[in-house]
């Protein structure tokens, strides 16, 4: 087994065969003790100091901002009584609003009801109406059949009486000329004539 010792810091020491043992001398170590104390010293010391001017400035914001605070506070005083009393208006016209459109809704709804009601009434006088001008339309027909009848009869007549010796020179021409189409229709009047 081989020792080496030597005057450095390190010492190396072989206490088994396979195994190779460091040893640090006292010295060197206390030295990065104390340098590794001082820099840890001065870090937490930095951190403070940051700690400390940064705590400083929130103390400087907190006061700014509460005298912002107090002066937007005094200054929107007169705002939020006027808000206040713009949402109260904007409440009641909206109250105002929607009555009105209740209102208006349920006068549609009746009027919508009243127009059907007239609408249902006027078709069954349409109804009345269209039966009483066919009827009207049937009894100028007979009426108009009955006329021709009674023109054709008193044609016939008038013939009989021209052909017993009244005027031999009298026109033989008819007294009244009618269209083919109602002498047609004077079916009642057919064995009156010539």
């Amino acid at each position: 087994m081989t020792i080496f010792t030597a005057s450095a810091p390190l010492v190396l020491q072989r206490s088994a065969p396979d195994t190779l043992a460091m040893v640090i001398s006292p010295s060197l170590l206390s030295t990065v003790e104390a340098v590794s104390t001082i820099v840890l010293g001065v870090a937490v010391l930095g951190v403070l100091i940051a700690l400390l001017v940064v705590l400083l400035q929130l103390r400087k914001l907190t006061r700014f901002l509460g005298s912002v605070g107090k002066r937007l506070e005094k200054e929107a005083a007169p705002v939020m009584v006027r808000a206040r009393s713009v949402a109260e208006n904007v409440d009641f016209i909206t109250m105002a609003v929607r009555t009105d459109v209740q209102k208006l809704t349920a006068s549609v709804s009746g009027l919508n009801d009243r127009l059907k009601e007239a609408s249902e009434r006027m078709e069954e006088r349409i109804q009345d109406f269209t039966a009483l001008v066919e009827v009207l339309q049937d009894e100028a027909e007979d009426l108009a059949l009955d006329t021709a009848a009674a023109v054709r009869g008193v044609r016939a007549g008038t013939r009989s009486l021209v052909g017993q010796g009244q005027d031999p020179t009298a026109d033989s021409k008819e007294p009244f000329d009618f269209p083919p189409s109602v002498e047609d229709h004077g079916a009642e009047a057919e064995g009156v004539e010539d």
